[in-house]
């Protein structure tokens, strides 16, 4: 009887249009936190199948508000009154993690509201970015929120947070995705809330849409319940330095070089959060 030939290679493409689809449907289970300090955990996550571009790992750093503190950053508050690489901002802070704020203008000016230390920086609420990352109330409550600015007010000129930066949404406590599709592919800083009001920073590794990053953050079985997008691009940035433990990822970086020599490592950043101890 003859020998039938089999389609080997027809057979591959379609068992892994299989795998991912189950992945983007099922999700890989739920991220292994490490505990870093008290209040301040990391994980790593896969961006199968939505990585357009370069690794596919994200970095995650969830927090206690309760038993760490979040700072906002700006370079005209600081001594040497210039834009500092996120290395540079971690030395001079002392911080156990570093991220960029929000998107800036190219003389530096911050698109939207942002108070440091409980003085405003930049007063000009943006009338298109919905979102906040707020943190020190000044009356009590939460120590730390991302606000959605349809259903909350933000008052520029009594903000009631001592630490804010204004951004966009990436979808709200309905699941609803708030921004539109486009086919920009960039390296992304994203901050959420759960359902236990802990915040959670996601810096990619590798290439996103921000439309397929939203659903990504959206469906992780992290009980998410809403989410807003910092800056992209060569601006995608995290530093990680806790007891031991050392990570760092920069936008547009191949993580074969070493950090300070990596493209990324050099970008000037003007504003951004610092999580220190309590």
């Amino acid at each position: 009887m003859p020998l039938r030939h089999v389609p080997v290679g027809r057979i591959s493409a379609i068992a892994a249009v299989l795998v991912a689809a189950f992945i983007a449907v099922h999700g890989q289970g739920r991220p292994h936190f490490r505990t870093l300090d008290p209040g301040l955990e990391f994980a790593m996550i896969r961006g199968e199948p939505y990585c357009q571009h370069g690794s596919s790992q994200i970095a995650v750093v969830r927090l206690d508000p309760a038993r760490t503190r979040l700072r906002v950053r700006h370079y005209t508050r600081e001594p040497g009154r210039r834009p500092l690489n996120i290395l540079e901002w971690q030395r001079s802070t002392g911080a156990l993690a570093v991220f960029n704020a929000g998107q800036y203008y190219p003389d530096y000016s911050y698109m939207g509201l942002l108070v440091s230390d409980g003085a405003v920086v930049s007063r000009r609420l943006h009338p298109r970015y919905r979102a906040a990352l707020v943190a020190e109330p000044v009356n009590g409550g939460p120590r730390a929120r991302v606000l959605d600015l349809e259903r909350e007010r933000l008052d520029p000129n009594s903000p009631g947070w001592r630490e804010v930066a204004q951004s966009f949404m990436l979808f709200d406590h309905t699941g609803s995705l708030r921004i539109r599709k486009s086919t920009l592919i960039a390296h992304r800083t994203a901050v959420a809330e759960d359902h236990q009001g802990r915040l959670l920073v996601f810096t990619t590794e590798g290439g996103y849409t921000l439309h397929e990053f939203a659903r990504l953050l959206r469906d992780q079985p992290l009980h998410l319940t809403r989410a807003m997008s910092m800056d992209g691009g060569d601006e995608a940035e995290l530093c990680v330095k806790a007891r031991g433990f050392r990570y760092a990822s920069f936008g547009q970086w191949d993580g074969g070089a070493k950090a300070a020599d990596a493209p990324g490592a050099q970008v000037p950043l003007p504003a951004v959060i610092t999580v220190s101890p309590e």
